[in-house]
């Protein structure tokens, strides 16, 4: 007899992750305007799509939020 074992599988949100960028030395550059660029995932959760954005844009990330829709 053949076992099947069930994954359970958590459905992905989108989520936009804002950060802080670096100039070229490698310094923390925030905008004069006060906007911060962003980056936009597909995620479980917000801590994994802030994990991610760290990760790809090698910056402080400031938050991330669900987008609904």
């Amino acid at each position: 007899m053949t076992r099947h074992h069930l994954t359970s599988i958590a459905p992905v949100r989108r989520y936009r992750c804002t950060y802080t960028p670096r100039d070229a030395s490698g310094h923390l550059n925030p905008s004069d305007t006060g906007a911060a660029p962003s980056v936009q995932f597909l995620a479980v959760n917000a801590e994994q799509a802030l994990d991610r954005a760290q990760k790809v844009t090698g910056c402080p990330v400031i938050e991330a939020t669900r987008i609904e829709g």
